[in-house]
C-alpha cells in the first residue's frame, strides 16, 4: 500500500511541474492612467457651479482670479489678495496643504474671494483637458482656462507712500518715497540707508544696507516703516498701477510718481 501511494504522490507532482525549458508566464503591470500635468498659467472661468468675472466690478466685490501652478504649489492672485497652497500627489489624489502667502489686501477679502479660498483647500481631484483644468472635491469645483504666461513686472520708478495696512500716513508725517532701481531700493526720508533686493517673480528677498543717517530722532511711523522695509516680502503691481509691498504681517501701498 505505500509503495502504491508513493508511485500516485509522484504522478500527481509530475503532472503539475511544466517542463524544465517552458517559460513561466510573467504577470502584466497594471497600467495606471498618469496624472494630470496642471502646471502652466490659469485664469479662473467657473467655481461651484457659476461663473467667474472676468473684470472687476465697481463695488471692489469681484476680481479676476487667476493662478500659476507649479511642481508641487498653487499660486492664486485676487488683485492683491494671495492665495497660495502647497499640493502632493498620493496616486491619483491631491494633497493640499496652506502656504504663507504674507500679508493679504488691507481691504479684506470680498464673499467671492473666501469662497475661493475655502474652495481651493477642499480639492483633490484634477483633470487636465487640453487648455482647460477641473479641480473638484466633495461640494468644491473650479474651472480654468489656459492664460498667457505673466510677463515680468517691473517695479523700478519713483513711489509715493499712500497708505499703511488700509490707513493714510499720520499728520504731520512728510511723504515717504521710494526709488527702486535694478537690485536696490532707497528712500527719501533721511532716516534710512536703503535696501538691497533680489526679485523672483512677485517675491522679494530684502537686505538692510546701513542705518541711520541723520541726527534727529526718528518718529514712529519712521520706525514702523523701517521695520516693514527689513521685512518686505511680496511686490505685486494691481490693476490700477499702484504697488503693493507686503510682508508676513503688513500691506503698504504706493502710487507711482509721474
Amino acid at each position: 500500500m505505500r509503495v502504491i501511494l508513493i508511485a500516485l504522490c509522484l504522478a500527481a507532482c509530475s503532472l503539475a511541474a511544466p517542463p524544465a525549458d517552458q517559460p513561466r508566464p510573467v504577470p502584466r503591470p497594471v497600467e495606471m492612467p498618469a496624472p494630470a500635468d496642471m502646471r502652466g498659467e490659469w485664469r479662473l472661468t467657473a467655481m461651484n457651479g457659476r461663473p467667474a468675472p472676468s473684470a472687476a466690478d465697481p463695488d471692489d466685490a469681484h476680481h479676476p482670479i487667476t493662478m500659476s501652478v507649479g511642481d508641487f504649489t498653487f499660486r492664486a492672485r485676487s488683485q492683491c489678495v494671495p492665495f497660495w497652497r502647497r499640493y502632493e500627489r498620493q496616486g491619483d489624489r491631491l494633497v493640499v496643504t496652506m502656504a504663507n502667502p504674507g500679508a493679504m489686501c488691507a481691504r479684506g477679502l470680498s464673499d467671492w474671494e473666501r469662497e475661493f479660498d475655502r474652495t481651493l483647500s477642499a480639492v483633490n481631484t484634477a483633470e487636465r483637458r487640453g487648455e482647460t483644468l477641473r479641480l473638484t472635491g466633495p461640494g468644491a469645483s473650479l474651472d480654468f482656462e489656459s492664460a498667457p504666461p505673466l510677463p515680468k513686472e517691473s517695479i523700478n520708478g519713483r513711489w509715493r507712500l499712500q497708505s499703511f495696512h488700509g490707513a493714510p500716513p499720520p499728520a504731520g508725517e512728510g511723504p515717504i518715497e521710494l526709488t527702486i532701481s535694478d537690485g536696490r531700493i532707497e528712500v527719501n526720508a533721511c532716516v534710512f540707508s536703503g535696501w538691497r533686493y533680489r526679485q523672483d517673480g512677485p517675491v522679494l528677498e530684502v537686505t538692510p544696507e546701513g542705518g541711520a543717517v541723520c541726527e534727529r530722532t526718528t518718529t514712529p511711523f519712521e520706525q514702523r516703516f523701517g521695520a516693514f522695509m527689513d521685512r518686505v516680502m511680496r511686490a505685486t503691481i494691481i490693476e490700477d498701477g499702484s504697488l503693493i509691498l507686503d510682508s508676513p504681517l503688513e500691506q503698504v501701498e504706493f502710487d507711482r510718481i509721474r
